[in-house]
């Protein structure tokens, strides 16, 4: 009988959880372009940038600077992020970047439909790197595994971003200047 009870348990969590995004995703939608940019949630962008970095260009330091692959320590990428915080605004801000990127297809079909398609992906392998480094939380984790998909979500988080503002800057110029301060603010 215990068992019966810890299996309802989690089919009924499983089932909230699943409501509960499914109402998200349909706010998203229907939400206006304004709406979806103040929605925008805050991380520290030169953090952002630093790690980001880091991961995706090896050995491109000066050579006054740390050499090797990994410039940044361990210890202090989590804090450039701004935290659990900052990783929890990155999984929100990646659905409404998701949603912006969608919108300039009323402007530009042709090239926002691509940018759009590599914006979802860029999304799905940040969600995924968020999801591990959950699940490695959780079951304890090897010394590498929590910076490693802290900087893999951080890197796809930023490609993201340059991905957006690039589309806007030559497809929606004059909205342009309002999501690039939005997003350096968040």
């Amino acid at each position: 009988m215990p068992w019966f009870l810890a299996i309802l348990t989690i089919t009924n969590a499983a089932v909230v959880w699943f409501v509960w995004h499914l109402l998200r995703a349909r706010r998203l939608r229907s939400a206006d372009w304004d709406t979806l940019v103040s929605a925008l949630r805050p991380i520290p962008g030169r953090g952002l940038e630093l790690v980001a970095r880091d991961f995706l260009e090896p050995n491109s330091g000066h050579y006054w600077e740390k050499s090797g692959q990994t410039r940044i320590e361990p210890c202090e990428i989590f804090e450039l992020l701004g935290q659990a915080e900052g990783l929890r605004h990155m999984r929100q801000n990646a659905e409404i970047m998701v949603r912006l990127a969608a919108y300039v297809q009323v402007w530009d079909f042709t090239e926002s439909v691509i940018v759009a398609h590599r914006i979802r992906h860029d999304a799905m392998l940040l969600k995924r790197a968020l999801f591990r480094l959950r699940l490695a939380g959780f079951f304890g984790a090897r010394a590498f595994d929590v910076p490693f998909y802290t900087q893999q979500a951080a890197s796809q988080y930023y490609l993201m971003r340059q991905r957006l503002l690039a589309l806007y800057e030559t497809s929606q110029f004059v909205l342009y200047p309002r999501l690039q301060t939005a997003l350096e603010a968040a």
